[in-house]
């Protein structure tokens, strides 16, 4: 299922590159389909066996803020 994350904190493409490869590499059943820098947000896929707040661990550890998931 899509889901569509807004993110603070994101000031670069090197913080996009590593929210993609946490995102990808950190948790399976995750693909991520769109990261948007300048409206922050990231648009991914994933399967139901995920657990949104393992998606929010990632986010914070990276020290972005999650703000919602729409």
């Amino acid at each position: 299922m899509k889901k569509k994350l807004l993110i603070e904190g994101m000031k670069c493409k090197h913080c996009v590159g590593n929210l993609q490869d946490a995102l990808t590499e950190d948790i399976t059943g995750v693909e991520v389909l769109e990261i948007n820098l300048e409206n922050k947000y990231a648009v991914v896929d994933i399967n139901e066996d995920v657990n949104l707040n393992d998606i929010k661990n990632i986010v914070e550890d990276l020290g972005f803020n999650l703000l919602s998931v729409e």
